[in-house]
């Protein structure tokens, strides 16, 4: 028998793909570039080279701790043996973003089957789900498991949309290998969103695409190798909880959800403008449900799209944020309750706001948008929207593309300020006043939003010019405008002077933050113990020398959570403040309200060398008792000074 040759249009569209596939990773270029180590890395970089290399760092509390993910670090960690950190780094986030590329390709070809329609989809995603999430989950980015685990979602849900379940269930389960909460919440959205296609077959459409025996064996198939592959996952997840107290566990997921992650766990404690943007993207995902390319089109021809594809996956979005909602309801709910005292005070929210209700619906309805938009801007009816829209008079065509761009610059312009505001609060809080909150961006959904509600209501006359113009307009708008111009404000952004996200945010501040950590690097021994600013994650990546504690290093284990926690509390807050606000004075003015007595008490207690601290605010000079604490302190124990920070050394007995 002879190979016959693969026909033309085969490799036609293999060279598509691999075409599309390597624009996208451009544009996760675009948006995950940023120097070395970025936000997270030091953290699952440095337990990955542990985890091969028990010497780095090998008294570590953190490095030490149980490990969550324990398929990423034998699987990345191993090449740490060949590469260097910096190197690991780099041959990381090349692996992850390639792959990331061509699961989305996957997945966005298999709904939207147009060629070079996938760039365009990707570059909506990207774009949406970095500047209107809601709690703080990314796609794009860093070096850790969650890196690794979303594009074989991607890919597994695409095999869903063509009916290769075991293939997808099977994919689905290395992605929770990677990371049992996206695979996990993933496959559960999967699930779901089979189950109601099975319940609803009003017609015959629907119930010719409902699946066959086959297709149910397929399935068991599929979750039976996909859920085996997925406790490589899940089995180091339960037994973070194992050998310890019922009340140390409880204390352990109020530690986790209230103090350390509320920014992802707990949606009442986000800025109202998340929870509004978040919303209102949520409805313009609605909008596009109501006139997705299944449905006719606007001039009564036939659908553009597969309809079996599109049902299941509007229904995957819709299922997980069924899952938001009942975070919501652990969130708001209890509370509710709790304070009415109908209920007494329990430990039930942080049990189950552990588990990231909000970290599925948090990019599907970002992917549902600008899956959406493409669509209905690529489809058939798109032709005639766009002739009709020729029709309408030029100055009222030109006012609508005005108005969205007017919009957008005024949302994504208060957004970078907003996020910038973020990051500099996050780490020296004292040093930067905060500006307005983004209400431009909830202007900028809502005025697309009414402009598609209206266009709804025009059902009098189906070829109506101004429904033609609000559908195309609210398209166009979202599926390319708003995108391309984020990507070229992202260019323009990392054009410039960037600085490790993971380092202090101003430049001069992390130009000394360097240089504070080249000094330790080249002058103390290679057993010092530091305590540096709770904010700074970077000090074991840069000063190649141990700290006592990090406010990012959080161990996973609930015994080992605890005792951090109750160590953060001790060498990081006075005792005068409570609440949220006991974290937000930097190290400086701690170390002064304390005093050198108590500070030095509490290096020896738990083998701490040097301390570094900020420099004093200005107005220190002003308040003549903190001054001679300040000034006797320097005194006595300090060893390096720059314009940002101050090297303090305590002596240890033995």
């Amino acid at each position: 028998m002879e190979n016959k040759p693969a026909a033309p249009g085969r490799w036609g569209s293999i060279c598509t793909a691999a075409f599309e596939v390597a624009v996208i990773f451009l544009l996760c270029l675009l948006y995950g570039f940023w120097p070395v180590p970025d936000v997270n890395e030091p953290y699952y970089v440095g337990k990955a080279i542990h985890f091969w290399n028990p010497d780095y760092f090998a008294d570590d509390p953190f490095l030490t701790s149980s490990d969550s993910h324990y398929l990423f670090y034998a699987v990345f960690g191993f090449f740490s043996l060949f590469l260097k950190p910096t190197a690991l780094v780099w041959f990381g986030r090349t692996a992850i973003w390639l792959l990331t590329a061509f699961g989305w390709q996957r997945l966005s070809s298999a709904l939207i089957p147009k060629k070079g329609v996938s760039i365009l989809t990707a570059s909506a995603f990207f774009f949406y789900i970095e500047n209107f999430h809601l709690a703080g989950e990314w796609v794009v980015g860093g070096v850790e498991g969650k890196g690794f685990a979303f594009p074989f979602l991607f890919w597994g849900l695409s095999c869903l949309v063509r009916r290769r379940y075991t293939s997808a269930f099977v994919l689905m389960g290395i992605a929770s290998a990677f990371h049992v909460l996206v695979g996990g919440w993933g496959v559960l959205a999967a699930l779901g969103a089979l189950l109601f296609s099975h319940r609803r077959m009003p017609g015959r459409e629907e119930a010719a695409s409902a699946p066959s025996v086959s297709a149910h064996r397929q399935t068991a198939l599929g979750l039976a190798l996909g859920g085996a592959i997925a406790l490589v996952g899940l089995l180091p997840a339960l037994a973070l909880d194992r050998g310890v107290s019922a009340d140390i566990q409880h204390e352990a997921h109020r530690i986790y959800v209230f103090e350390r992650i509320s920014h992802h766990l707990v949606p009442s404690t986000l800025p109202w403008t998340f929870r509004v943007r978040f919303l209102l993207l949520t409805l313009l995902w609605l909008f596009f449900c109501r006139f997705h390319p299944t449905a006719p089109s606007a001039d009564g021809g036939r659908p553009s799209f597969s309809a079996k594809g599109w049902t299941f996956w509007n229904r995957f979005v819709g299922v997980s944020l069924l899952f938001a909602a009942i975070g919501l309801f652990w969130d708001y709910g209890l509370t509710f309750l709790t304070k009415m005292k109908w209920i007494p005070q329990t430990s039930l929210a942080a049990d189950m706001l552990r588990f990231y209700w909000f970290r599925l619906s948090d990019w599907t309805v970002p992917a549902g948008v600008a899956l959406g938009s493409c669509a209905m801007l690529t489809s058939e009816g798109a032709i005639e929207r766009l002739r009709r829209l020729a029709n309408l008079p030029r100055g009222f065509s030109v006012f609508l593309v005005l108005c969205g761009a007017g919009l957008f610059v005024l949302a994504k312009r208060a957004f970078l300020a907003h996020a910038l505001a973020l990051a500099e609060a996050a780490t020296v809080s004292p040093l930067f006043p905060v500006p307005p909150r983004p209400v431009d961006a909830i202007a900028f959904l809502a005025a697309l939003l009414v402009l598609g509600i209206l266009s709804s209501f025009a059902r009098s006359k189906e070829d109506s010019p101004f429904r033609a113009a609000a559908l195309f307009s609210v398209a166009f708008i979202l599926a390319v405008l708003a995108p391309v111009w984020g990507a070229a404000q992202m260019t323009a952004m990392k054009t410039g002077v960037l600085v490790p996200r993971s380092n202090p945010p101003k430049e001069s501040i992390s130009n000394g933050w360097l240089d504070v950590c080249r000094w330790a690097r080249e002058n103390t021994p290679e057993d010092a113990v530091f305590l540096v600013p709770r904010g700074y994650e970077s000090w074991k990546w840069n000063a190649h020398r141990a700290e006592i504690a990090n406010w990012k290093e959080i161990p996973q284990d609930a015994s080992s959570m605890v005792k951090w926690f109750g160590l953060m509390e001790d060498l990081y807050t006075t005792g005068l403040k409570e609440g949220k606000d006991r974290w937000n004075d930097p190290l400086i003015a701690v170390v002064l309200a304390k005093g050198e007595k108590r500070i030095a008490r509490q290096a020896e207690k738990y083998k701490i060398d040097y301390i570094v601290v900020e420099q004093p605010p200005y107005n220190i000079a002003s308040q003549p008792k903190i001054k001679e604490r300040f000034d006797d302190l320097v005194k006595d124990h300090k060893v390096y000074q720059n314009s940002h920070f101050i090297v303090l050394r305590f002596e240890r007995d033995g």
